[in-house]
């Protein structure tokens, strides 16, 4: 068969360099990081090489190239001083080793300038660059645009050219990805001024026929070693026999021979990358120990399938040694961000409220609010840039109030924010809850007389009345039962949507105003609490009617006063009976009792008086009956003049009904950062609605 023969472009695999202006700190200095002169040099942190990667989305391998040119990097990072990090690690400050500036792009390398940190746990790496120990570097980077690339032949490996990218940071690693990136003098020059060079390898690609050939001569020798993403192919294995020479010049491999290399190599990487996956793939149970357990299955050659079973093995492990709970007992933890965003928002909450212990369903973490103590908006807004791994250092207020609001995309990138703030969910939260608590404290006067419901849409709901179910009939012996059926009358009622926008803008922030979060709070928990009062109130003085077309108060049904008369002993039986003779719409006697006395503030000293045991009457007919005083007042100032009500239990029988929305019972709120306003808009959202079911538990005097 016919070998496809290809040459390509190899990076030189190593690198001189060398760190100048280096100074150990001498005995007898004390050893404190201050005495030792900071070592500074210059990185090579891109070369444009090709890495190969593997695209979990299409299933396949890839080479990913870099545009190295000015207008392809965005620098601003590094501009601003990106951290100098140990091996890609950023989870903690001792994570971060040094900072790189002064980025520079030409010829199609981009360099950077660094400073190593001169603090104590760093000294042993300055020690490595300074005696040529660490050498290789890497950049990790955010890519926004790739010119993904088909192959121009079958067997050919697609070409990811990433047109626009981002460094975020530079790492001093042991193995990079580009080899070629490499730490240079700090004065900018090679040693002895040589260039980074490349030298050309031949690149077979074989037939099927000629791959099966070359496995045989291929089995006799040892596996092609590999450095990080990048086979090494040498001409003869290590420790094997030069091949017969004639004239003293090598007789050149046999294309059997170069195609089985080829073919060893391309296996070797597949296993290398499939025992990496596979480790990764365990990382959030194995932690650390997963890169250890590659690198030991790599070095044993070990095959694709037994390290996949070696990874099982180890989380079997892993798992064995850990403590499992039941689901009775399942835990859920939160992470510093989420931890610091609860304590801004308890720091707020002890602002507005000195003192207090609760904030909604939840209690107030004083220890932990106290971090931010006497921290003003705008600088609970520069921890949050942080938090979002920005730098707010020489930010305007309103550079971060916009940036912490995610409202200018331009504020963000100036601020290095590696995601968006978490500000805005901190300041919606604490008006979201200040709202629910102010609206679970506002007085509901209707709710002891009155039945609460709920309804799953906006759609009409018929509420068909409890009194309403057929008599009970007598069973002969052998008899059939007969079904109880509810009558045909029904009230029906569907609900209605109420609202208002809260606005934070980031003058808000920038001049430190609470009021969002103290008084307009407080007010629309008010209305909306009033708006409820308002619509259960008005069905009592507004006198609609009912399903079968009558008023709610009427003389046709037994729940209207037939004269005008003050409360008193005499108007208050008269009451009494009305209700006990009501009876059910198929004629059941209901015997019905009030419970509740409804007055207005004009009634309220005399609806006291004619209900309290303790009531001392100047003549006998005004006594009160024990029965008088189990009647409970409710007092509310939307019932005028002297007008007076008696409801029985909602229990017994239905009175008025009010609903909210199936799953949003009370108040709600939702959070949008605006566009209309600059700033994060807070819509309080009020679903509900009231209806008077039945007429027979109610009762109406009009008063003297």
């Amino acid at each position: 068969m016919p070998v496809a023969n290809r040459t390509a472009e190899l990076p030189l695999g190593s690198v001189s360099m060398e760190i100048r202006g280096f100074r150990r700190a001498e005995e007898g200095e004390g050893g404190a990081a201050t005495d030792t002169p900071a070592a500074t040099f210059e990185l090579v942190f891109t070369t444009g090489a090709a890495v190969r990667r593997y695209d979990w989305v299409n299933g396949r391998y890839y080479l990913e190239q870099l545009q190295v040119t000015p207008e392809a990097i965005d620098l601003s990072r590094l501009e601003r001083g990106a951290p100098l990090l140990n091996s890609h690690w950023a989870y903690t400050l001792e994570d971060q080793i040094g900072v790189v500036d002064q980025p520079e792009i030409a010829g199609g390398v981009g360099t950077v300038q660094s400073q190593l940190s001169r603090r104590d746990s760093v000294r042993g790496i300055v020690q490595d660059l300074a005696d040529r120990v660490i050498r290789n570097v890497s950049v990790g980077y955010q890519r926004q645009a790739v010119e993904m690339v088909a192959p121009s032949e079958e067997a050919g490996m697609w070409v990811y050219n990433v047109t626009r990218w981002t460094p975020l940071e530079v790492s001093l690693v042991a193995i990079p990805a580009d080899i070629d990136s490499q730490v240079r003098s700090a004065d900018g020059r090679l040693p002895d001024g040589r260039q980074i060079r490349t030298y050309p390898c031949l690149m077979n690609e074989a037939e099927p026929a000629t791959q099966q050939r070359a496995a045989a001569v291929l089995a006799a020798a040892p596996p092609t070693p590999a450095v990080g993403d990048q086979a090494v192919v040498r001409s003869n294995p290590p420790g094997a026999t030069m091949p017969a020479t004639t004239g003293g010049n090598a007789v050149p491999d046999s294309p059997e021979v170069i195609a089985a290399r080829a073919a060893g190599a391309q296996a070797e990487r597949t296993r290398q990358t499939e025992i990496r996956a596979a480790a990764n793939a365990a990382r959030s149970t194995l932690g650390a120990d997963a890169d250890a357990l590659a690198v030991r299955l790599i070095d044993a050659g070990t095959d694709v399938d037994g390290a996949r079973r070696e990874v099982l093995e180890a989380l079997a492990t892993r798992s064995a040694a850990t403590a499992t709970r039941g689901a009775a007992d399942l835990r859920t933890t939160a992470d510093e961000v989420e931890t610091a965003r609860a304590h801004m928002e308890d720091a707020i909450v002890l602002r507005v409220r000195p003192g207090a212990t609760t904030f909604g369903e939840r209690t107030i973490d004083v220890a932990g609010a106290r971090r931010f103590r006497g921290m003003s908006l705008i600088d609970l807004a520069r921890r949050s840039v942080t938090l979002a791994g920005g730098n707010p250092d020489g930010l305007t207020r309103r550079e971060v109030a916009l940036a912490s609001l995610n409202l200018d995309s331009d504020a963000r990138r100036s601020a290095g924010m590696l995601s968006t703030s978490d500000f805005p969910n901190v300041l919606a939260n604490t008006v979201s809850r200040s709202l629910r608590a102010a609206y679970q404290l506002a007085p509901r006067t209707f709710a002891p007389w009155t039945r609460r419901s709920t309804a799953p849409d906006f759609r009409e709901k018929a509420v068909v009345q409890l009194s309403e179910l057929t008599k009970m009939q007598k069973v002969n012996e052998g008899g059939e039962y007969k079904m109880l059926k509810f009558g045909e009358s029904a009230e029906k009622y569907s609900l209605s949507k109420y609202g208002g926008i809260i606005a934070i803008t980031w003058e808000a922030l920038v001049n430190d105003d609470m009021g969002a979060f103290d008084r307009l709070p407080l007010m629309i928990a008010e209305e909306a609490s009033g708006l409820e009062g308002d619509i259960v109130y008005g069905i009592l003085s507004a006198n609609a009617n009912m399903g079968d077309g009558k008023a709610l108060f009427v003389a046709d049904h037994g729940n209207l006063a037939g004269s005008n008369g003050a409360i008193n002993v005499t108007t208050l039986g008269a009451a009494r009976a009305a209700m006990r003779k009501q009876k059910g719409a198929q004629g059941r006697a209901l015997n019905l009792t009030p419970d509740f006395l409804i007055v207005g503030p004009d009634k309220e000293q005399e609806a006291n008086q004619y209900t309290s045991v303790n009531y001392v009457a100047t003549k006998g007919v005004d006594i009160n009956p024990a029965y008088n005083t189990a009647l409970t007042v409710i007092v509310d100032n939307r019932i005028e003049g002297n007008t007076w009500y008696l409801s029985s239990t909602p229990s017994r029988v239905d009175t008025i009904e009010y609903a909210y929305l199936e799953g949003e019972e009370g108040l709600f709120t939702e959070r949008k950062e605006g566009f209309e306003v600059d700033g994060v808009l807070i819509k309080a959202r009020h679903v509900f609605a009231a209806k008077a079911i039945d007429f027979r538990g109610l009762y109406k005097n009009p008063g003297a």
